[in-house]
């Protein structure tokens, strides 16, 4: 018996293990949890968040993944009024825009921007479950009589479960569903594409005039797509020190995808150096590898649900890769399953918007 399975025997309602702790998951975690699951959720970072996560590092921070989100989903919409009247996400107004070789283009774009405050992984918290996130990674799920079972790498099983929800990067989620071959083969036509992010720090503002810029390929031949002041965002410390954030073009990754941090920091900082034009040097710089950062071809559907087990999976890799496609996946997998195990599918589908 496993330590998550010793209060099975007291459960008032279907148990669910839900892995992954991204907005997927958290999303799919809090519709379960609402509709009267008891919920565990499972993920192999030290904490949740997932690509929404925060690198905090001798007092400075950087949202070195996802940078911002937009909202259109209805639902989504209802709970972003709710979590900025509380202070939990901030409109992003900064100066954003193109910068390419002749210099940087402001954008007119009109589409609000968000962001967590004070970092993106607030929002992770806002919209979950609640649930405590256990640091376990998993690789595989098996059938214990009409129950499931999970296990980690060291051998150790966790439940039975009523039910499984896999929410975690396309390619990690193939062996996790090996168990109906059908999803795991669905799973494996989604493509992905990496990311490599670098934060710096300076003791000086830089004054570039501009708080995220969309870098053009020929500025910097490709390495970097996208920087962004990172403590221009609304509750990041002003009396800090100034945090850049950088993410490298796809191709860059890849071809760079197994070099060292280090070796990616200081070629990427040169790269900053000569887009930006200036040489300062940074107090700070670290390389963060994303793996799966982005998702290239997506499934075509919100998620992916087995007819026969109740074993399904859901991510921003099902509509594509932003926050929002996450979060209205999570929701939908999360009610579908929350029908699957008898519980209410209207107050199921109703919970991510109260």
């Amino acid at each position: 018996m496993g330590p998550l399975e010793r209060g099975t025997a007291m459960r008032n309602g279907p148990l669910v293990a839900v892995i992954g702790g991204g907005i997927a998951g958290q999303s799919a975690a809090a519709v379960l949890a609402a509709a009267g699951a008891l919920v565990t959720v499972f993920d192999k970072a030290r904490g949740a968040g997932g690509r929404l996560s925060t690198r905090r590092d001798a007092g400075l921070q950087w949202d070195h993944g996802a940078q911002y989100f937009t909202v259109r989903d209805p639902a989504l919409k209802a709970r972003v009024a709710q979590l900025s009247a509380n202070g939990t996400i901030a409109s992003w107004n900064g100066v954003i825009g193109t910068l390419g070789p002749n210099g940087f283009v402001p954008e007119d774009r009109t589409e609000p921007r968000f962001v967590g405050h004070p970092r993106m992984s607030a929002l992770v918290g806002a919209l979950g479950s609640g649930a405590t996130v256990y640091g376990v990674e998993l690789r595989e799920i098996a059938p214990r009589g009409p129950r499931l079972t999970v296990t980690d790498r060291q051998g150790e099983h966790f439940g039975p479960y009523d039910a499984v929800v896999v929410a975690t990067p396309a390619p990690q989620a193939v062996p996790l569903l090996a168990l109906e071959p059908a999803l795991a083969a669905a799973v494996a036509e989604v493509e992905t594409a990496p990311c490599w992010a670098l934060m710096l720090a300076f003791d000086k503002p830089l004054d570039l005039g501009f708080d995220g810029a969309f870098v053009a390929p020929e500025t910097t031949g490709g390495t970097l797509a996208w920087i962004a002041r990172d403590s221009a965002k609304p509750g990041r410390d002003p009396a800090g020190a100034e945090t850049w954030v950088a993410h490298a073009g796809p191709d860059w990754s890849r071809t760079h995808l197994e070099d060292p941090p280090e070796v990616v920091a200081a070629l990427m900082t040169a790269a900053f150096v000569a887009a930006t034009d200036r040489s300062m040097p940074p107090i700070a710089a670290f390389a963060h590898r994303w793996r799966h950062a982005m998702t290239t071809r997506p499934l075509g559907r919100p998620f992916i649900l087995d007819p026969r087990r109740p074993i399904g999976a859901c991510g921003d890799w099902c509509l594509g890769a932003r926050i929002e496609g996450a979060f209205v996946s999570g929701r939908a997998l999360g009610a579908a399953m929350a029908a699957r195990l008898g519980l209410s599918p209207d107050q199921a589908s109703s919970s991510a918007s109260q």
